[in-house]
């Protein structure tokens, strides 16, 4: 296939070699010059190390692309010919710059932005283009914008991931590995020649930069790290099927990509709340100390481990996208599947973060709206068009009712929909504040809703009873599609209330919380959880709620609102001992016995102890 192999071996050797040699010249002028990263939260080093590295890897890439023109002749790699990498230079030369000078002096970031974008435009005016969209050919404007849109993103995602030794340049070969697998499947050897000069200058520079590195990459580094993967991945996207050329960059871009829209997620929400709250707003490119290899440094693991992990992950995301390019016909379960593996565990494991504070924004929404007219008339329109919806969608995909369908809706809805919708607003759910609600008023909906849907089956079958097969089914459906989502409607909030309390436990256990057990598991609890569930996302606790303690048997190793009864009084002293329990929190109203009983066990282990009481009070009034 490829003919000669020499050529490829000698620029993947050019880019290696000069890259391995320049970058102690690099380094020396660093830190003759002053620009070096001295260690501080974001940065784990020990020690002040030079940055600015990535200029010998721009040299080292560029340099066997010289290499390689000479070799090949004018062609250099299929669609990479001549003309587009003396394209590709000058786009690289203004990131370069912009890069250097970020490296020195610093630089603001839309002025970084701004020449992040100049070099995407060189790209695209010098034939590099996003492609078929869905199956047609996109209009130059929107071409242009997504090309943009594509190479910025990447250019940042490494960017953001650049933080530990070794991190962006080990996953940036492999991310190249991935691609050059993708280009020899596609039948384009030629291509796979820049490819190659990079994965030897990287490789080059990683002798210098993992763990402990004695240079950093720095802006100059990452950036065209991200540039020059995000423009050759564009390669892949012509000669496949949509799905195929979305999910193989996104695979084998995994890790960096991740990281990125994870960072834009947590600033964006933190930067609404900021302004909500009336503090300082932050902003959405203020940095912060939560990427995923500042949380996996923060759980213990060492420098080297963490990049070992993310290196694994990126490897099993690649393999991934060469599967899906190897088996096209099942490349949509592939996917699919990949997806759903990889969303499940980075979610659970490193998304906590960005999940809580979602949830408390959301719950500072609900709890604080400012359009309150709006919010009034939101239940009604959105159950009145689920309602309507889902009859529309039974009678055009069940019944298959094609001629006349929207005569025939129009005239059925007084019949399907009016009676449902009339018995809600009769009733008082559109006046419950659902955030405070209580069970009964779910119940009170679950009721109005069926006896709705059967008052309208009724009316049906009393004016065409013939057709009663036909109403049943269409109510059964129409219950079936509607009602779940109206009642869930109702039931967010308190949903979103769990998750963040949750998520809030889940963080608190990865510090040092204090342990605490609730005695009683009755009515009181409930209502000291609801309380907690409020104030805890506004304001950490600081306690890791462990469990309850309760004299009724018929409880023991049963879960109660969320927490396992753990035992009773008597198993009260072991379990503070295993434990580690640092405090018992009394949430019922406890006979004379019981707290003589668990007063002298709090002395004895030595175990803080306090009450919540939430009973009424008379207020005692002064004369005036």
């Amino acid at each position: 296939m490829f003919g000669d192999l020499d050529k490829y071996i000698v620029v993947f050797l050019v880019g290696l070699v000069v890259t391995y040699l320049l970058t102690p010249v690099v380094r020396s002028m660093a830190i003759r010059f002053g620009v070096v990263d001295l260690p501080d939260a974001r940065r784990p080093h020990k020690s002040l190390t030079a940055r600015g590295g990535g200029v010998a890897v721009v040299f080292g890439v560029h340099a066997a692309c010289l290499v390689a023109v000479l070799i090949s002749g004018p062609m250099l790699a299929g669609a990479l010919d001549l003309l587009w990498w003396q394209k590709f230079a000058m786009a690289s030369l203004v990131l370069l710059v912009v890069g250097v000078i970020d490296d020195v002096r610093g630089m603001r970031p839309l002025i970084k932005l701004g020449g992040q974008v100049a070099a995407a435009l060189i790209m695209w005016f010098s034939g590099t283009r996003f492609g078929l969209l869905l199956g047609y050919n996109l209009p130059a404007p929107v071409d242009c914008a997504l090309v943009v849109i594509w190479l910025v993103a990447i250019i940042n995602a490494f960017n953001l991931i650049d933080g530990l030794d070794g991190l962006a340049s080990g996953l940036a070969i492999i991310s190249a590995v991935g691609l050059c697998g993708i280009l020899l499947m596609q039948q384009s050897p030629g291509e796979v020649l820049l490819l190659l000069g990079f994965i030897g200058a990287c490789l080059g520079f990683l002798r210098y930069n993992f763990n402990p590195a004695s240079i950093f990459l720095g802006d100059t580094g990452s950036m065209f790290i991200g540039f020059t993967l995000g423009v050759v991945s564009l390669q892949t996207f012509n000669k496949n099927t949509f799905l195929i050329s979305m999910a193989i960059p996104i695979m084998v871009l995994g890790v960096p990509i991740y990281d990125a829209l994870l960072a834009i997620w947590r600033r964006s929400v933190r930067s609404w709340v900021s302004g909500k709250n009336g503090g300082t707003k932050r902003g959405i490119m203020q940095p912060d100390v939560e990427h995923l290899h500042h949380r996996l440094s923060k759980s213990g693991l060492s420098t080297k481990r963490v990049a070992t992990f993310l290196y694994l992950l990126n490897g099993g995301l690649v393999v991934f996208g060469l599967a899906i390019m190897l088996f096209q016909s099942h490349a949509a379960g592939i996917f699919l599947i990949a997806l759903l593996a990889g969303v499940y565990v980075l979610m659970r494991q490193l998304a906590v973060i960005e999940l809580r504070e979602t949830g408390s924004a959301i719950l500072t929404g609900l709890r604080r709206p400012t359009h309150s007219t709006l919010k009034a008339l939101a239940y009604p329109a959105w159950d009145m068009i689920w309602l309507a919806g889902s009859l529309a969608l039974i009678m055009w995909a069940v019944e298959g009712q094609r001629v006349d369908f929207w005569h025939s809706w129009f005239v059925d809805l007084p019949i399907w929909v009016t009676p449902t919708f009339s018995l809600l607003a009769l009733s008082r759910t559109y006046v419950t504040y659902w955030p405070r609600a209580r069970l009964r008023d779910v119940l009170m909906v679950l009721f109005w809703l069926q006896t709705g849907i059967i008052f309208s089956l009724g009316l049906a079958l009393i004016i065409d009873p013939e057709s009663g097969s036909t109403w049943l089914l269409r109510a059964v459906l129409v219950a079936g599609i509607s009602h779940p989502v109206i009642v869930t409607s109702r039931l967010i909030d308190r949903c979103i209330e769990e998750l963040v309390l949750w998520l809030k436990r889940q963080g608190d256990a990865a510090g040092e919380p204090e342990r605490v057990v609730l005695y009683g598991a009755g009515v009181r609890a409930q209502l000291f959880l609801k309380d907690r569930a409020m104030t805890i996302s506004k304001k950490p606790d600081g306690r890791q709620i462990l469990g309850f303690v309760d004299d009724e048997k018929g409880l023991h190793f049963q879960w109660v609102y969320g927490f396992l009864v753990l035992g009773g009084l008597k198993e009260l002293p072991l379990l503070i001992e295993r434990q580690r329990v640092s405090r018992v929190i009394i949430v019922s109203n406890l006979l004379p016995e019981s707290r003589a009983a668990i007063c002298e066990i709090a002395t004895r282990t030595g175990v803080k102890l306090s009450e919540w009481q939430p009973e009424e009070h008379e207020v005692i009034l002064s004369a005036t």
